[in-house]
C-alpha cells in the first residue's frame, strides 16, 4: 500500500520547506489554496521534494478512492504547479537558486495558473468503471455542499467526457474531467462530487475542503 501523508503533516512539511528557504509563512490551515507569490513557491518546493514518491503521495489528500474501484484526483492550481515541478528533475532538497530556476522554467505555467482571469479552476479527474464502451460520456457532475451558512448545488464550468472507454476485464474504464470555478467552491466546508447518468448508478465522492490543497 502506498504511503499517503496525513494532512497535518503535509501542511507542516510545506511550511517547513518554506521556512528553510526563508520565503515566508506556512500555508493556510484550510481550504483549497489560491496561488499567490508565497503559495507558488510552496507548490514548487513541494513538487521538487516529492519527485520520486509517486502520484498518490504527491497528491496526498487530493487522491480520493471511491467505491467500486473509482478514483478521484483533485488538481487545484497549487497541485497543477506542484505536478510540473515533480517532473522537472531538480534537486529534491531545493535551494534558493533551485527555486529561482524552477520559477524561470515554469514561468508560463505559474502565470497561467495564478492569473485570476485565466484558470482559477479546480480539476476533478475521475477514473471509474461501467458496462459499455460509451458509458462515461453519459455521466455529468455537480457539487453538492454546505458553506457560508447555506447549501449549494454547483455545476461544472467545463466537462471533458471520455467518448470511448478502455476495456478492463469484463468492464470498461473511463476517465472524465470536470472543471469547477474556484470562486464557487473554495468556501464550502463539506461537499460531495456526484456523477450522474440516466443509464447507470451514481458515483459519489465525499470531501472536506480543509483536507484539500
Amino acid at each position: 500500500m502506498t504511503f499517503r501523508p496525513p494532512q497535518v503533516l503535509l501542511r507542516s512539511f510545506v511550511g517547513v520547506a518554506l521556512c528553510a528557504l526563508t520565503l515566508g509563512a506556512a500555508l493556510p490551515a484550510g481550504a483549497i489554496i489560491r496561488l499567490d507569490p508565497k503559495s507558488i513557491d510552496a507548490a514548487l518546493v513541494y513538487g521538487m521534494k516529492n519527485q520520486k514518491l509517486g502520484l498518490s503521495t504527491l497528491l496526498g489528500p487530493n487522491w480520493v478512492e471511491g467505491t467500486d474501484g473509482s478514483l478521484l484526483n483533485v488538481y487545484s492550481p497549487f497541485m497543477m504547479v506542484a505536478s510540473k515541478a515533480a517532473k522537472a528533475k531538480f534537486s529534491m532538497n531545493p535551494s534558493k537558486s533551485d527555486l529561482k530556476k524552477a520559477r524561470e522554467r515554469f514561468g508560463k505555467e505559474v502565470a497561467f495558473y495564478s492569473d485570476p482571469k485565466n484558470r482559477q479552476q479546480v480539476k476533478f479527474s475521475v477514473s471509474f468503471y461501467g458496462s459499455s464502451l460509451e458509458f462515461a460520456k453519459e455521466y455529468h457532475a455537480r457539487i453538492v455542499g454546505f458553506g457560508r451558512g447555506k447549501e449549494f448545488d454547483i455545476k461544472p464550468h467545463k466537462e471533458i467526457l471520455d467518448q470511448k472507454a478502455d476495456p478492463a476485464g469484463n468492464l470498461y474504464e473511463g476517465i472524465n474531467a470536470y472543471y469547477f470555478n474556484m470562486a464557487d467552491i473554495e468556501d464550502l466546508q463539506e461537499f460531495r462530487l456526484v456523477l450522474e447518468s440516466p443509464k447507470g448508478n451514481p458515483v459519489t465522492f465525499r470531501l472536506k475542503n480543509e483536507k484539500l490543497y
